[in-house]
């Protein structure tokens, strides 16, 4: 039975969400637009992420943070992927472009980052005085 999930984030910056996105080899479009679901229900996003040219995830903007929403059976069924882990991923990489922005925005410089085999991220940035 297919039916949306919705799951808020902590998303607020779309200009980070973009570059997480074009991180993880994700095709995106920022325009209001419509995610549909197995049962051909309708949903309102503000941004359409694209998966083998298949709008399969959306982000909807509720006026303080972007609401993740997807057809988690479609995702089963047909990428053999498990959303759970995308939007880890997507929330990881949006957590590790925000540390660098704010850091670059404070004078750092990002000197290491390493991706550690527990699918920890090492992050190294200084700032010479």
């Amino acid at each position: 039975m297919s039916h949306f999930s919705r799951i808020t984030t902590n998303i607020t910056d779309l200009k980070i969400l973009q570059q997480s996105l074009k991180d993880l080899n994700f095709d995106y479009i920022t325009q209001k637009s419509y995610l549909k679901d197995g049962n051909g229900n309708l949903e309102s996003v503000d941004i359409i992420v694209k998966k083998n040219d298949k709008n399969v995830i959306g982000f909807a903007w509720n006026g303080k943070e972007y609401t993740f929403i997807s057809d988690f059976d479609l995702w089963q069924n047909h990428y053999e992927i498990y959303p759970e882990n995308i939007i880890e991923k997507i929330l990881q990489q949006y957590a590790i472009n925000s540390i660098i922005n704010i850091s670059h925005t404070e004078g750092f410089q990002t000197i290491n980052k390493e991706k550690l085999q527990d699918g920890s991220v090492k992050l190294i940035v200084q700032r010479w005085n």
